[in-house]
């Protein structure tokens, strides 16, 4: 029988972190969803597409070529049109554009079928802000991982730190306030703490702490 494990949660939580950690410690393959949406937002934007114009992003989305990749202890790999975009889909221009495109409905048909593809495929541990409540709500194990909004807004700028994007706290706080306001209020799939799902603060754990406290509810 095969294991889905859904790890929800707002921007900067740690999802992708402690997704990472735990498909280590596992042995278990993750998959990013999160990337996904990025990855149609960067070819949006590398394409000049209107973001704000939806009839136009859905007109465009069947000619994505994406590509995802994911196996335990490796990172995830993301390829647009044949090219690994990996690295490029962090960018703070695709993290500003990404919740007006995910909102789209035909944008999250769009995504999950490509998600669906791959988790049909075996064990997989999915983090996203919908996984377990609209993926894969019958996913046998269910997480929600939050930290207060100066945490995460602070690593979200050590992230952008360290790639040479420089940006004030508190501008990183109101952009990851403004997100929060996106995704909870959104039309199509709001990000929400599924009814079964476990809830974890990590604003004062460490990554080990966090992710061994997810490990021990999951019995393989």
């Amino acid at each position: 029988m095969s294991i889905n494990i859904a790890i929800d949660g707002p921007v900067a939580s740690g999802k992708g972190a402690v997704t990472k950690g735990l498909s280590q410690k596992l042995g278990i393959p993750a998959l990013d969803t999160g990337a996904a949406y990025r990855a149609v937002t960067l070819f949006l934007l590398d394409n000049n597409i209107d973001i704000h114009d939806e009839k136009q992003v859905l007109l465009n989305l069947n000619k994505i070529n994406l590509r995802l990749f994911s196996a335990a202890q490796h990172d995830l790999r993301v390829f647009v049109q044949g090219h690994d975009v990996t690295p490029r889909i962090r960018e703070n221009r695709v993290s500003l554009a990404v919740p007006v495109i995910a909102a789209y409905l035909g944008v999250r048909d769009y995504v999950n079928r490509q998600i669906a593809a791959v988790a049909a495929q075996g064990n997989y541990i999915l983090e996203g802000r919908d996984i377990g409540t609209v993926v894969l709500p019958n996913a046998q194990y269910k997480f929600f991982l939050t930290a207060s909004l100066e945490v995460r807004a602070k690593r979200r700028k050590k992230d952008l730190d360290a790639k040479g994007e420089n940006i004030t706290l508190a501008d990183m706080i109101e952009q990851v306030r403004q997100r929060d306001e996106q995704d909870m209020n959104r039309k199509v799939a709001p990000l929400r703490q599924a009814p079964d799902a476990i809830y974890i603060d990590n604003s004062n754990l460490t990554l080990k702490q966090t992710i061994d406290t997810i490990a021990k509810y999951i019995k393989l």
